[in-house]
């Protein structure tokens, strides 16, 4: 049976690669169920930074958001997209910091090289915990807690020993690398069979038809058809934190 494999560049502080991977995840479960003999499906998470020049010190997220969208668009971002994530489970509360998410990415990126089944549940809960539990993506002592739920460590000890060190640091920087090299600006993004784009948030159904034609792609391989295939909303460097992204 064949492995499809998923490439989803994101970042956690973006609601829409929450909506997005969360759409994309019940995707693949209906065409599995649907299509019992279309094969696994290898999804991974890989990094992006949205604001590279945060560092590691928190500072308020409302704050953050008056000061780059000025504070009516601020309010108009965080008055839409909570109602948005709640509709899909998820709670929303704008009330935490936010900080650099490279340690975040770092953490996600060892469970993808160490444990890979580990990946996606880790990064639900990174995701679930900054976006509705004022949870801060540079908090060790929070991330460490979560590696040892999902034991990718034994001990939230020898995860913090981790943190300190630079294991991985070096593997995220060459993915920042490699997105900007793809011509990646929005997240979230998905590279298929690594040969087909989509990007942004689209909805259940809408990644339902993407697979099925990706299906329809890959049995015809020889035909000439454009690369990008399908756009949604997401968030990018000019336009996060909720705004729409154009489709370009």
């Amino acid at each position: 049976m064949s492995v499809k494999k998923i490439d989803i560049t994101s970042d956690v502080q973006c609601p829409f690669c929450l909506i997005g991977v969360k759409q994309m995840l019940d995707a693949v479960e209906k065409y599995k169920a649907d299509h019992p003999s279309s094969g696994e499906y290898q999804i991974r998470l890989l990094p992006y930074q949205l604001d590279p020049t945060l560092t590691d010190k928190p500072k308020s997220r409302v704050q953050s958001y008056k000061e780059k969208f000025g504070e009516a668009k601020a309010e108009q971002i965080m008055a839409t997209m909570g109602p948005r994530l709640e509709s899909l489970g998820f709670k929303s509360d704008y009330g935490g910091t936010i900080s650099s998410t490279h340690l975040a990415h770092r953490i996600q990126t060892y469970a993808l090289l160490k444990n890979p089944d580990k990946q996606i549940p880790l990064a639900m809960d990174v995701f679930r915990g900054f976006h509705g539990d004022r949870k801060d993506p540079s908090d060790k002592e929070w991330l460490s807690s979560l590696a040892v739920k999902h034991s990718i460590f034994p001990s939230e000890k020898v995860a913090l020993d981790w943190f300190d060190g630079h294991e991985c640091c070096e593997e995220v920087k060459q993915s920042y690398l490699i997105a900007k090299r793809l011509g990646v600006t929005g997240v979230p993004f998905f590279l298929f069979q690594e040969k087909y784009a989509a990007s942004g948030a689209m909805g259940v159904d809408e990644f339902y038809k993407l697979l099925e034609e990706i299906d329809k792609r890959e049995s015809t391989p020889k035909q000439d058809q454009p690369a990008i295939i399908a756009h949604g909303e997401s968030c990018g460097h000019d336009h996060q934190a909720g705004e729409v992204c154009p489709a370009s």
